[in-house]
């Protein structure tokens, strides 16, 4: 929950806090259940990573016994993921229980409401993801995209160009560059008209799609489609720096020097030296930005 205060956590632990003493006494409930995951989440935000842990195992335990609906168990398994990875732990096993009723969750559900679920999904799929856990992550983007589909607000559709983004990497991760593509072509698309509106939210998102994209057709042996969406992500780079978004253009300059060497490779030296040279005056502009600034901060 971004935005939520420190002050404000901590008064809802102590409520919660109170809750668990009040029914620990009487053994399982559904309120006590339900009293651990909200206290386990909480904690967890906090950062009290051990407590929440605890909590949101005790509360497994009891869904184990008792049962619980499918809001809360997918909310629990969930953050169980996020604490299992946190320790070190298989992540893959609690968001694999939180994916067995992923699809009976909705906009209606216990805990949710249609930005939580798709918030859940991006990031339980960025947690399987960075641990290699790839095929696992895809039940989790599947409803991420089945629950952005059609929405027109614009951070329904800068989460659709999230999971289409990772969509992307999960298919490269897997050794499938194609469908890696179609799932960044539809990222970039979206990031495009967010853009032109002026509602894209991460500029540096849509140039490092523009990069993995090439990255997958330069596999596929696609040179010019390579170079075409290498050009991309350098513009989007420079057009940052020059609305002071970004303080550096190395990013550029290391995508200059990555196509030139693959023109190199196919023994064009005349395209591989404009990058070269294009690499050469983006890192000279970078210098020429830095140099003034730091006359402008001195005369400050």
């Amino acid at each position: 929950m971004p935005g939520v205060s420190e002050d404000y956590l901590e008064k809802a632990l102590s409520e919660y806090n109170d809750k668990v003493n009040d029914l620990e006494s009487a053994g399982d409930s559904e309120e006590l259940l339900e009293a651990y995951v909200n206290r386990g989440c909480v904690l967890k935000m906090l950062e009290h990573y051990t407590s929440s842990l605890e909590d949101l195992e005790s509360a497994a335990e009891m869904a184990d016994r008792i049962g619980t609906d499918d809001g809360t168990y997918v909310k629990m398994y969930s953050a169980l993921g996020e604490l299992y990875q946190h320790f070190g732990m298989d992540a893959s096993e609690p968001l694999g229980k939180a994916a067995s009723r992923l699809n009976r969750i909705s906009s209606s559900s216990h805990h949710f409401d249609a930005r939580r679920v798709v918030s859940m999904c991006i990031s339980s799929s960025e947690v399987l993801l960075e641990d290699g856990f790839y095929k696992e992550a895809l039940p989790f983007l599947e409803k991420a995209l089945d629950s952005t589909d059609s929405k027109i607000d614009p951070w329904m559709r800068n989460r659709r160009m999230e999971a289409y983004d990772l969509m992307g990497e999960l298919y490269d991760s897997i050794e499938d560059p194609a469908k890696a593509i179609e799932c960044y072509d539809e990222a970039i698309e979206l990031g495009t008209d967010l853009m032109k509106s002026g509602n894209l939210e991460d500029t540096e998102q849509l140039a490092a799609t523009y990069m993995a994209k090439a990255e997958c057709e330069l596999d596929l042996g696609m040179m010019d489609h390579f170079v075409a969406d290498s050009d991309s992500a350098i513009f989007l780079i420079e057009e940052m720096h020059k609305n002071g978004m970004i303080d550096s253009m190395q990013e550029a300059t290391d995508i200059c020097h990555n196509v030139a060497a693959e023109f190199m490779k196919v023994g064009k030296v005349n395209e591989a030296e404009k990058y070269l040279m294009k690499a050469m005056s983006l890192t000279l502009e970078g210098a020429k930005d830095y140099i003034e600034g730091q006359g402008k901060r001195l005369k400050e």
